[in-house]
């Protein structure tokens, strides 16, 4: 049996596992060959193993193997113990230099002792030119020695350190009969002598990739260019050094199998007492617009490198290029990459792009005292983006971290850009108070009415679009009726409108210097003995 020389060539990396795809070259005789992958990581996917080639083979047989070690592998231990003998022959130097320095210093002070120290008493001392030489001389090279043994002792720490690792990984080497390594035995019958490359792929899980995004914005070109960045890192146990990575949008973490519907069945659990009914309290609550899910990608070719561009970047970077299939997209990063196996980012570049875009300020000061800068674009490129973080650019200058939706090709998008205190907004409350209508006491319901104020402010030197949000609340009820008094409200206009969630957008092109108030009132009637929920109270 042959122990198979390999390297991993490429990788294609999903967003909790990678297909890692290994390469060799080899001469055989024609007849039947057994040759083995060893030492295959340990978070290797059994079930996915693929073995391929190119020659004139025939492949017999792939089998998953599982071995005990029999012995720590002594190329292993002999590497590390070698590296330790090495270290600790630099530390046995560092110590004689030491001991050198250390003797130096004594010598110097046993010289200064004698010459500071007459031996009889008819001699005569030093002068004070003397003494001053004597004690510089002394100073300096004290200092001198003082700096170089201090400087040695951190580098005898630096490699003290070092030994210290190399021991922790000796001791992980000791013989373990537990331990075990992944194999995969391949059985070949070779038709004819010659040459035979081998592809071995598997799936490793603790790996994976995240989209996120530089936006750099120019207010006066109307342009956005976008960089559709990716972090992937991994922890598989073995290192991709110099690989091609590819990037793909599918998840096999959820089933490809559609769920089935189960038989769906009510009964009378019971019957409630017209005391608890009486005792009920009707709800108007805010109902949140579920998100879409937009699967629109569609089916393209292959897609040329980018060009970089945007801020003030003068230099390209590697981008990639775009498969489309059924069910996924596949990005091809250019060039290769070296990804450790320590789990830290690596940075690479999907792609990079300019779009024309246009302009627009958002606000909902229910919830937020500020208006939002906006911008429009269409993404007219094979890439789907997908959803992730945004960092944010404004004429060359960082103003914001936002994020981004999932957004398929040919498809527009708002994103936004951060605030802008050129433009203000203020949602004022007014008063609340109960209308009074009829006899007081033939009513048999409540009406609560609120008024509030909204207030626009341009301070900016142009016109400026808006788009102004509140929302009223919606019954969950029949008994509760929820009237919009003001502004009057029909059907969708160019400047208001109403969806089915009670959700109001006004729409106003804003002067320079020009201030806008809106009038936003509406009345909750509901049973006079009843008390609401999900009402805010001013």
């Amino acid at each position: 049996m042959k122990t198979l020389e390999s390297t991993i060539s490429s990788v294609t990396v999903f967003s909790d596992r990678a297909e890692v795809t290994r390469t060799t070259t080899l001469e055989l005789a024609p007849g039947e060959h057994v040759v083995m992958f060893d030492m295959l990581p340990d978070k290797i996917e059994q079930k996915s193993i693929q073995v391929g080639g190119e020659g004139d083979a025939v492949l017999s047989s792939v089998k998953f193997k599982v071995e005990h070690y029999e012995e720590t592998p002594d190329e292993d231990k002999k590497a590390l113990l070698d590296e330790k003998q090495a270290l600790e022959d630099q530390q046995q130097l560092l110590n004689n230099k030491i001991s050198r320095l250390q003797n130096e210093q004594k010598f110097v002070e046993n010289i200064t002792v004698k010459l500071t120290t007459p031996i009889e008493e008819d001699i005569p001392a030093l002068d004070p030119k003397q003494w001053e030489d004597m004690f510089s001389f002394y100073s300096e090279k004290s200092e001198t020695l003082d700096e170089a043994i201090f400087t040695t002792e951190k580098e005898k720490q630096v490699l003290q350190k070092k030994i210290e690792k190399l021991n922790n990984q000796l001791r992980d080497l000791q013989y373990d009969d537990t331990r075990t390594k992944n194999q995969v035995e391949v059985i070949i019958q070779m038709n004819s002598e010659g040459s035979l490359k081998l592809n071995l792929s598997y799936i490793v899980y603790d790996a994976q990739w995240q989209p996120f995004y530089d936006l750099r914005v120019s207010t006066q070109d109307k342009k956005m260019n976008l960089t559709y960045n990716a972090l992937v890192k991994q922890n598989t146990d073995e290192d991709w050094s110099e690989v091609a990575v590819k990037l793909s949008t599918a998840q096999p973490q959820i089933s490809g199998r559609q769920p089935e519907l189960e038989p769906w069945r009510i009964d009378i659990g019971g019957k409630v007492s017209k005391e608890l009914l009486r005792n009920v309290n009707f709800e108007a609550s805010y109902v949140a617009e579920d998100k879409k899910v937009r699967e629109k990608l569609k089916d393209t070719g292959s897609r040329s490198d980018f060009d970089g561009g945007g801020g003030d970047d003068d230099f390209q970077k590697a981008t990639s290029n775009v498969e489309t299939s059924a069910t996924a997209v596949f990005f091809n990063i250019a060039g290769k990459h070296t990804i450790k196996s320590d789990n830290t980012d690596q940075q690479v570049t999907i792609m990079m792009e300019d779009f024309g875009a246009s302009f627009e300020y958002s606000a909902v000061p229910k919830l937020s005292p500020y208006a939002y800068l906006r911008a429009k674009v269409t993404n007219n490129t094979e890439y789907p983006f997908l959803e992730g973080s945004t960092n944010v650019f404004l004429d060359n200058n960082f103003v914001a971290n936002a994020s981004l939706d999932t957004v398929a090709p040919t498809e527009s998008f708002w994103t936004f850009l951060g605030i802008d205190e050129g433009m203000k907004v203020e949602r004022k409350f007014l008063k609340k108070y109960e209308k009074k209508e009829g006899k007081l006491f033939s009513k048999k319901t409540k009406n609560i009415v609120y008024e509030y104020e909204l207030v626009i402010q341009n301070y900016k030197k142009t016109t400026e679009k808006i788009t102004l949000k509140d929302q009223i609340p919606i019954s969950q009820h029949d008994e509760i009726k929820v009237h919009l008094l003001l502004p009057e409200y029909k059907e969708d206009t160019d400047q208001l409108k109403k969806d089915k969630y009670n959700y109001l957008e006004w729409m106003y092109e804003m002067p320079p210097g020009k201030e806008e108030k809106i009038p936003f009132h509406f009345s909750l009637e509901y049973p006079h003995d009843v008390k609401l929920t999900g009402i805010e109270e001013e």
